[in-house]
């Protein structure tokens, strides 16, 4: 799937970037590696105002205010794979977050033994391909809409899933329903039914997931589809065995300790990204920064 693909994606683009090529194609190169490693926290367009920027502090810092011009491309390259860690601000709000977390998380893996993954994987296709644009990677809604386009509501909203039928769902999408518009051109049957099973997937457990754990533990959670950078892969296989096996508490707490250790700090690259996409990435924000 596309979200647990992504550190496959910047080790082989790594590999293009470092190949003899024409400026163009550096550039569109780091771009797409910004979009995908940096922009959930700098934001699209490097102001610090990425999907993830609220959970530190001090906030991602604004890449476009004159601090690309302060330094060397060999240093800024430096940074991005090194990192600088972020304490995040833990107060009871925070604490109160991260336990919701917890809970999304956890009722999230207990769906993966069930999953019917070959129709999520295509369902995702034809959602990426024709709801993304407006309705976000994962339901609540992209950040910037296309003009003449009103937010869309929330689809991976629990009281949003439990109140709509799958029939009602297919509905939407071939025939338009309340403020949202048929798709155009009508998608086809096949395509509407594995639309239906990947939308029925989304929640805030299926986003935290897909964010936090995905990379290492792959989207169905057999850890093999992880990426191949992970240094320790992990050995938990989500099936409904491990469940059987586990005291919900133990598997609460794992959570728990994970988002404590993986959220706090930020860029987690070094292991994953080498010195030629960093590179890429810190020529394409130099570029559309008008930056020397």
């Amino acid at each position: 799937m596309v979200l647990g693909g992504i550190v496959v994606a910047l080790t082989l683009l790594g590999v293009a970037a470092s190949e003899a090529g024409s400026t163009a194609r550096s550039s569109e190169t780091g771009a797409k590696l910004y979009r995908e490693a940096c922009a959930s926290c700098h934001g699209p367009t490097g102001r610090g105002d990425g999907w993830d920027a609220e959970l530190y502090d001090p906030r991602p810092r604004d890449l476009r205010a004159g601090f690309l011009d302060r330094y060397e491309t060999d240093d800024l390259v430096r940074r991005v794979r090194e990192g600088k860690p972020l304490e995040l601000a833990l107060d009871l709000t925070a604490l109160r977050t991260r336990a919701v977390e917890t809970e999304a998380i956890a009722a999230h893996l207990q769906r993966l033994p069930d999953a019917k993954w070959r129709q999520l994987e295509v369902g995702q296709e034809v959602y990426v391909d024709r709801c993304e644009l407006c309705h976000g990677p994962f339901g609540r809604g992209a950040r910037v809409l296309p003009p003449g386009v009103e937010r869309p509501r929330d689809i991976s909203d629990p009281s949003y899933q439990r109140g709509i039928s799958d029939q009602d769902l297919r509905v939407a999408v071939r025939h338009g329903r309340k403020g949202m518009p048929a798709l155009v051109p009508q998608l086809p049957e096949d395509d509407t039914a594995v639309l239906v099973v990947f939308v029925r997937q989304l929640s805030p457990g299926f986003e935290l997931y897909s964010r936090h754990c995905s990379a290492c533990h792959g989207d169905d959670g057999r850890a093999d589809s992880g990426h191949v950078g992970t240094p320790e892969r992990p050995t938990v296989l989500f099936d409904r065995a491990y469940f059987q096996r586990r005291d919900p508490e133990v598997i609460r707490s794992s959570i728990w300790h994970m988002l404590t250790k993986q959220m706090p700090t930020m860029p987690h690259m070094r292991v994953f990204l080498d010195e030629a996409p960093a590179r890429a990435i810190i020529e394409y924000l130099k570029e559309v920064s008008g930056s020397k």
